[in-house]
């Protein structure tokens, strides 16, 4: 779990949960919804990517990666919003989102593995193929900032390929992100064939963690006709209150725009 030793000495201070997040980022949702689920009272730090409040050093001071979310618990640093998933589980186990068998246990660590491993190759590059590139657009002054305060490879690479004058993401980029995901929802949809939730046949963290990029993944002009299950389930999903809480009022209050939700 990815405890952060910050160098923004500021928010060793804090009582309470304190999170950063952004209002249409489907990894800050997911800890919203999770929040709210568990009905814990919280601090928000909003962060408009649109106006790149996060690429300051206050930030990475925060989160070394510059990535929302981060949240803080009484001045312990936590990122990567399925490690907060699980730390907000451990932390606060009433009610529990993890009532399921041991080897469903297993289950539930793969489908939050599987969320971060591809949200840069999959989620992240479709989005910003499709429209995010467009709207985050970079000068090069905000170019030279960001590369200067990012140190993780990954993400200096990604957003070298779309951030810098001139570049893009490609047609190709985009066809192996969509190939991908459709790995991924394939197996998802097979799951959701005798169940109505991805483990153990109740609501999980695991549910928490891809209703929202179902969400974000639709926004982006994602194709989801070809998984009926999936289709249903999301419906279950964003039935509940706290979704609509956690995710939906942020899209229709965000700045970026008016999309359907």
């Amino acid at each position: 779990m990815p405890i952060v030793e910050p160098t923004n000495k500021s928010v060793l201070d804090f009582e309470g949960l304190h999170l950063y997040h952004s209002d249409r980022s489907n990894c800050s949702a997911r800890v919203r919804l999770l929040l709210g689920e568990k009905e814990l009272p919280w601090v928000s730090h909003h962060l408009s990517l649109k106006e790149k409040d996060n690429v300051s050093e206050e930030y990475f001071g925060i989160n070394p990666k510059g990535l929302v979310p981060a949240l803080v618990h009484d001045g312990v640093v936590v990122t990567e919003s399925n490690d907060i998933l699980a730390y907000l589980e451990e932390k606060f186990p009433e009610p529990g989102f993890r009532n399921v068998s041991d080897e469903e246990q297993l289950e539930i660590d793969w489908w939050l593995k599987t969320s971060g491993e591809i949200h840069l190759p999959g989620i992240k590059t479709l989005q910003y193929f499709k429209r995010v590139a467009k709207i985050l657009k970079k000068s090069d002054e905000e170019f030279q900032r960001y590369q200067a305060l990012q140190t993780d490879p990954e993400l200096k690479a990604f957003h070298a390929k779309h951030g810098a004058p001139g570049s893009s993401l490609t047609q190709e980029d985009a066809d192996e992100a969509t190939k991908l995901m459709d790995s991924i929802f394939e197996k998802m949809e097979q799951k959701l064939s005798n169940s109505d939730w991805i483990v153990g046949n109740t609501y999980t963290l695991a549910d928490i963690s891809w209703g929202p990029t179902y969400t974000t993944m639709t926004i982006g002009g994602f194709d989801f006709d070809r998984y009926p299950n999936i289709n249903a389930w999301y419906e279950r999903v964003s039935a509940r209150p706290q979704f609509d809480e956690a995710f939906l009022k942020w899209i229709r209050e965000s700045t970026w725009g008016h999309d359907k939700t």
